[in-house]
């Protein structure tokens, strides 16, 4: 029975061709010999291995047969073509382990002759005195080639491009992964050990090798295969990281047809690349932090971790992230990635529980013993919040509290917003149930700071805030995390998880934080967290390390951006610029580095005089996209707030275009830039990025003075997050006045 190897599908393939591709390939794998496959060799082929099947009349498969002296055969697809232009492809070109870096590699022929300082140069056919691109860096030649494993051709003609979107846009055509990623790497100046590290280029030992731990790396060996045939060689390359990028092996039909029909937006379940595949498999001494901009694949490798950890094992794993619909959504592609992995349907069963945040909250809330629970709220908060209390928002009961106590405070310190914050930030987090407890308590990053005769008046709001909740029997969200946390630790023998990952983790609170602490317990392995501070839409900054959860050392970052083109991609970044940010270990953070792999059309900023031409515009867009392509639910418009989204869908009605605030077939899809957070479009408008209305006047007159420059830092975090749902087309468009927040 043939192995079989499908590479990454670089053609848009019909639906009946993967159907016809499918049932070709299933029979392949069945028994190769079938007269029906006219699996056929070619004459006067560059590759010897080079054969053609029959996927229907017109169609053929362009495959490669490697055979070994002991082991089955194994067919690699390079893709599916009309018969004629198959023949050329199956004849042209040659499949093999590049002779630098030791990657599986598709070239036309002839194959380029090993690099000499005697090779003719390639020389643009339009030399200009413009100086080149990649000369700000120092690359070499000798470098491209010998390092990295470019021939000299391609290396030569990387290192003469004036402009950076003609570099990248060669890169595009390249026809292996792993060339375009390297060349992406240089346009934004990595080190040709970076680029190496990063794609495990010349990193001989294949995939299956133990996992190294991020404590201390896999020593890089480097070996020929076994048995020493170019053929053996062939398959153990196959099985390399950067390989993998392109090239994977298929166990069974299921995999084989989520491989043929995944596309591009299925390629995440198969075709990752190195360093993502290292941080999903790796083993940690302790909690890991992956962080990266948006698209560059953090949801991807914590999906392929859930998956790794529950592959042959009993297991608990909690998958978890700051709201329902956006645990939803993991829960939706966890499926996708293989629908037989082993699920768990509560807390503390074996198998994956993906859940909100809260959920998991309230799940400890429910399985706790009532009178352990009752004695962990008094430990938490000050009082025996029994599990029939309400759940009600962080915000209630802060208007109310500060009326009855009627403090003696500055008027910016009896802001409900300010004493939420600091019940959120500080009395929560270090279980604060005194005054004495408070006067004690450290309060870093509140950007205030308060004497004692103010702590003793803020203490009182905090003790009439309590006084209220517990005779309304209501409890916040924030203080359910904090009580779960309390029981847990005081109870570990009922910690309900062994590996938790977060997605999303930037929008966390600190309560959330203790509890996931507590539910996981400190051990390797234990806490996966993907986080990107430039998307924190909601509450404050956090520091980990003031949590109980330390990941010094144990930080990498995703630089690669899958999703947008870079035109998109660069417009989106500089929305950032002017912001402040830091990670969760309060370091600076910024957006150096990061680049796409995928060109598109420039960014279209439009400003209109009045509203109603801002609306007109809008239709106009619309209707242009829909015409050309017919694909109306890749389409997505980007409001502010709620009410603007029935306002901009009663607009487009009377411009005769269909749009709706919730999914529906035949209609554009209008929503805020919040809700739109974890999804993506082909084709988006942001509308109405005007001054007044980004950042919105009632977000930033709502903010405690102390927390002013925070929530217009979310204010920027937000629009990049709406810019950044793009994958193709990005229109932004203004009434009036720009947004200062709009990139210039």
């Amino acid at each position: 029975m043939p192995l079989l190897v499908m590479a990454s599908m670089q053609q848009k393939l019909e639906k009946v061709v993967q159907l016809k591709l499918f049932a070709f390939m299933a029979k392949l794998q069945a028994d190769d010999a079938l007269p029906g496959l006219h699996i056929e060799p070619m004459v006067n082929a560059a590759d010897a291995r080079a054969r053609t099947g029959r996927v229907d009349q017109g169609l053929r498969a362009v495959l490669y047969k490697i055979e070994v002296p002991s082991g089955p055969t194994t067919y690699v697809c390079a893709g599916v073509y009309e018969h004629d232009e198959a023949i050329k492809i199956a004849k042209s070109q040659v499949l093999r382990v590049n002779p630098v870096n030791g990657v599986t590699e598709l070239i036309a022929a002839p194959a380029p002759a090993a690099p000499a300082p005697q090779a003719a140069q390639w020389i643009p056919e339009s030399p200009t005195p413009q100086k080149p691109f990649l000369d700000q860096f120092g690359y070499t030649a000798e470098e491209l080639t010998s390092s990295l494993g470019f021939d000299f051709e391609t290396a030569e003609r990387l290192l003469a491009f004036d402009a950076e979107d003609e570099l990248l846009a060669f890169a595009e055509s390249l026809p292996n992964q792993w060339q375009q990623n390297a060349a992406l790497g240089l346009a934004v100046g990595e080190s040709i050990e970076g680029i190496k590290t990063s794609l495990g280029l010349g990193d001989t030992e294949p995939d299956t090798a133990a996992p190294a731990t991020m404590d201390r790396p896999a020593e890089v060996t480097h070996s020929g295969s076994p048995e020493g045939t170019e053929a053996s060689e062939l398959l153990e390359s196959l099985k390399r990281p950067a390989s993998q990028m392109q090239f994977t092996f298929v166990e069974d039909n299921e995999e084989l047809r989520r491989v043929i029909e995944g596309g591009d937006f299925g390629a995440w379940r198969v075709f990752l690349h190195p360093e993502q595949r290292a941080y999903a498999t790796r083993t940690y001494k302790g909690p890991f932090r992956l962080t990266g901009g948006a698209g560059t694949g953090k949801t991807v490798v914590l999906l392929h971790r859930a998956r790794e950890l529950a592959v042959d094992s009993d297991a608990r794993i909690v998958l978890t992230t700051f709201t329902r619909t956006l645990a939803s959504m993991l829960d939706r592609d966890l499926r996708r990635l293989d629908p037989a992995l082993r699920r768990a349907a509560q807390l503390g069963e074996p198998g994956v529980l993906t859940a909100g945040i809260d959920q998991l909250a309230h799940a400890v809330r429910d399985s706790a013993d009532p009178a352990g629970w009752e004695h962990a709220s008094i430990d938490a908060i000050g009082w025996d919040a029994e599990r029939s209390t309400s759940l009600v928002s962080n915000g209630t009961g802060w208007d109310e509290a500060v009326f009855d106590a009627k403090p003696d405070l500055p008027g910016e310190l009896r802001s409900p917003a300010f004493l939420e914050s600091e019940y959120l930030q500080v009395i929560l987090p270090n279980g604060v149930t005194s005054r004495s407890d408070y006067f004690a308590a450290r309060r870093p990053g509140r950007g205030v700071a308060l004497d004692r005769a103010k702590r003793a008046q803020v203490w009182s709001v905090v003790e009439q805030f309590r006084r209220n909740a517990r005779t309304h029997r209501r409890l916040s969200w924030a203080e359910l995390s904090s009580v779960a946390a309390a029981y847990l630790d005081v109870h570990p023998e009922e910690r309900p998880a062994d590996h938790v990952l977060v997605d999303e983790a930037q929008d966390l609170t600190p309560s959330h934080w203790r509890m996931l602490r507590a539910l996981v317990g400190e051990h390797g392995s234990d806490l996966f967290i993907a986080e990107d501070s430039h998307q924190r839409i909601y509450g404050q900054r956090v520091v980990l390390s003031r949590l109980g959860i330390k990941i010094v050392g144990r930080s990498r970052r995703l630089t690669l951006n899958y999703r947008t083109t870079q035109q998109n991609l660069r417009y989106a970044l500089g929305v950032l610029e002017g912001g402040n940010f830091t990670d969760s270990e309060g370091s600076p953070q910024d957006e150096q580095g990061y680049r796409s792999a995928r060109l598109g059309p420039e960014v279209r900023v439009r400003g209109h005089q009045t509203p109603s031409a801002q609306y007109d515009a809008l239709a106009q867009q619309l209707e242009d996209w829909t015409a050309g392509s017919g694909d109306v639910e890749s389409i997505a418009v980007l409001v502010r707030t709620k009410s603007a989204t029935e306002t901009v869908v009663q607009q487009l009605a009377t411009r005769e275009v269909p749009a709706t605030e919730k999914s529906a077939r035949g209609k554009v899809r209008v929503m805020t830039m919040h809700s739109a957070k974890g999804l993506e479009f082909s084709r988006v408008v942001l509308f109405d990025v005007s001054e007044g209305v980004v950042p919105n006047k009632l977000a930033l007159q709502h903010a405690a003075p102390e927390d002013l420059a925070d929530a217009e830092l979310r204010e920027r975090s937000l629009l990049y997050v709406a810019a950044s749902r793009a994958r193709d087309e990005l229109v932004v468009s203004w009434q009036g006045a720009p947004s200062p927040l709009l990139a210039r």
